[in-house]
């Protein structure tokens, strides 16, 4: 398992708040557009990975991985601000890694220069294309970040300020 360490230093969440370490991992058995296979020189657009509705999580980090094997898909992914990562598909084998001397496709965490605040219940969006000649299995996809939470005593505190 690949523990996730956040390149920059980021300041402490504000006063009432808590940043739990949180992880969103999709794959064929939470999303099931990336459990079928991508027809040679097709699309796969719009493929929505949904976030947890309980509290805001801040992205900090992405982890795309196929398998064993290096990818030749190509892919693109929209935040939830509407902001997409690349201004054109690009290849996944990017992304890639070297373990044990096989090019492993999302085997390091990509860490993102400016962490990407996510609301509550909001949603990335992944599209995926395949350039080749053949039929291939689509990523898995993980954002690596933190959920900010309320704190009960410091959020009533913050409030009571805010009042006065």
């Amino acid at each position: 398992m690949t523990t996730y360490r956040p390149q920059f230093a980021f300041p402490p969440p504000p006063y009432g708040y808590d940043d739990e370490q949180f992880s969103y991992s999709f794959d064929g058995s939470t999303v099931p557009l990336l459990n079928a296979a991508i027809a040679a020189g097709q699309p796969a657009n719009n493929i929505i990975l949904l976030l947890e509705a309980d509290a805001p999580f801040i992205a900090r980090g992405l982890k795309i991985q196929l398998g064993t094997a290096a990818s030749t898909l190509w892919f693109q992914l929209k935040t939830p601000r509407g902001d997409y990562m690349q201004v054109v598909p690009v290849p996944i084998a990017l992304y890639a890694g070297l373990g044990g001397g096989a090019p492993i496709a999302g085997e390091l965490i990509v860490p993102f220069d400016a962490e990407i605040e996510c609301p509550s219940g909001s949603n990335w969006t992944l599209y995926l294309y395949n350039p080749t000649a053949g039929n291939v299995n689509p990523p898995a996809v993980t954002l690596f970040g933190v959920k900010r939470r309320q704190c009960g005593a410091g959020f009533q505190a913050t409030d009571r300020r805010r009042a006065a």
